[in-house]
């Protein structure tokens, strides 16, 4: 059972750094406004991100069956296993947080470079749909007969 445990966690541990380099992917391809890329690594992302899913669930089931009972968590198996696969499940379990932390992170900033990005765009949008100025000549006093509209017509 702990060979198990520990074959699912370095799958784990693979998957993650798999994430990773898409996140770096992921973020260039926000950078660079590369929208192609964006959904390209989107798509490969989604696919692990279920491959990760069902490894999980194995580590679950496994840490259940070592248990007896449902709802254990990694802590709580580890005084069932012997001493060196202990230390085993230990290592893997801090490489595989320390590898979730920093996708969390890249994660985070892909999240903030996507928001700049749209609010950028919703900007710019506004920009170009809205203007104050008169686009014709007229007297300072007079009151221009139609309500100037922007170059993009908001209502559709």
């Amino acid at each position: 059972m702990g060979q198990e445990l520990l074959a699912v966690m370095g799958e784990m541990i693979l998957l993650h750094e798999k994430l990773i380099v898409l996140s770096e992917k992921k973020q260039n391809a926000l950078l660079e406004r590369d929208v192609k890329r964006l959904t390209e690594v989107i798509n490969k992302e989604k696919n692990l991100l279920q491959e990760l899913r069902i490894s999980e669930e194995k580590r679950q089931q496994i840490t259940e069956k070592l248990a007896g009972r449902t709802d254990q968590t990694l802590k709580d198996v580890l005084g069932l296993l012997s001493p060196p696969v202990k230390r085993m499940v230990e290592n893997r379990a801090t490489d595989l947080k320390e590898k979730a932390e920093k996708l969390q992170r890249m994660n985070d900033l892909n999240e903030e470079l996507l928001r700049d990005g749209m609010a950028f765009v919703h900007h710019m949008i506004g920009h170009l749909t809205t203007t104050n100025q008169s686009i014709t000549y007229g007297r300072p006093n007079q009151k221009p007969m139609q309500t100037p509209r922007g170059y993009f017509d908001t209502k559709a």
